[in-house]
């Protein structure tokens, strides 16, 4: 639908809103940033090696009508944007749901 520009779109709307509308935490993110490095570190290794693995086995691939056509390591860029926003969504989502429930057990 949006040429090679459907994964990264994509991505844009599915993963980059809503980490956008996490900062609103910003301070409480801030304070975790250690923690949620190192969770995308680990995302980025685990997550490259899966993927190079099943592209390389046959288990999927990356369509070059809907991706941009820059790889890194193996993996096109919008992968590696996906592996880094839904480990970063996530992980900020779970710190602020987290804070609010220790929050709620104050009271």
């Amino acid at each position: 639908m949006f040429s090679h520009y459907t994964y990264l779109i994509w991505l844009i709307f599915f993963i980059g809103l809503p980490c956008i509308s996490l900062l609103y935490w910003q301070r409480l993110l801030w304070r975790q940033r250690r923690a949620l490095a190192l969770t995308t570190l680990g995302s980025l290794v685990g997550g490259w090696t899966w993927d190079v693995l099943a592209v390389r086995f046959g288990a999927w691939y990356y369509d070059p009508n809907h991706i941009s056509g820059q790889w890194i390591l193996g993996l096109p860029l919008e992968e590696w944007l996906w592996i880094i926003g839904v480990t970063l969504m996530f992980g900020a989502l779970t710190v602020v749901l987290a804070e609010r429930a220790r929050e709620q057990n104050k009271i």
